[in-house]
């Protein structure tokens, strides 16, 4: 359950987060499903780095931060860039693809647009195909668009 649904305040939940970020250089906020919704995820503190936030869909808890947590290492300590059309592999093999988020970000990363407003970035990581043997088209990457 969220934070503040266990009780704690919008300001307490701010003031923890800015902990993370002071620690660690980012937080990752876990967003969980709801009826008709998919579980997500995102950080919050990549923005302050020169970097867009990240975001995933459709994993559990442990596996969002996992991921989250990998790529804000991977730009805070070994100084990647990553951006619209850039691909990776997730821990199962399965090819991931990063796409530019568009739209209303205030409602989407609501903890990053607060902290960073107008200058929230964020890189959403798609999984492409189910299996790790799936590829694809190089042409359909390039115009996949959000």
């Amino acid at each position: 359950m969220c934070d503040q649904c266990n009780g704690m305040s919008r300001k307490e939940v701010q003031e923890r987060t800015d902990g993370w970020i002071k620690k660690y250089g980012r937080a990752v906020v876990f967003v969980e499903p709801g009826p008709r919704t998919q579980s997500y995820g995102y950080t919050v503190g990549l923005t302050k780095a020169g970097h867009p936030e990240f975001l995933v869909r459709g994993l559990d808890f442990k596996d969002t931060c996992q991921m989250l947590n990998g790529f804000a290492d991977s730009v805070l300590v070994g100084h990647e860039r990553f951006g619209q059309g850039h691909t990776s592999r997730w821990k199962d093999g399965r090819l991931l693809f990063f796409s530019v988020l568009s739209g209303r970000l205030d409602a989407i990363v609501r903890d990053a647009f607060d902290r960073y407003s107008g200058r929230t970035r964020v890189l959403e990581i798609n999984f492409v195909g189910n299996d790790p043997d799936s590829q694809c088209p190089m042409e359909i990457l390039n115009a996949w668009r959000n």
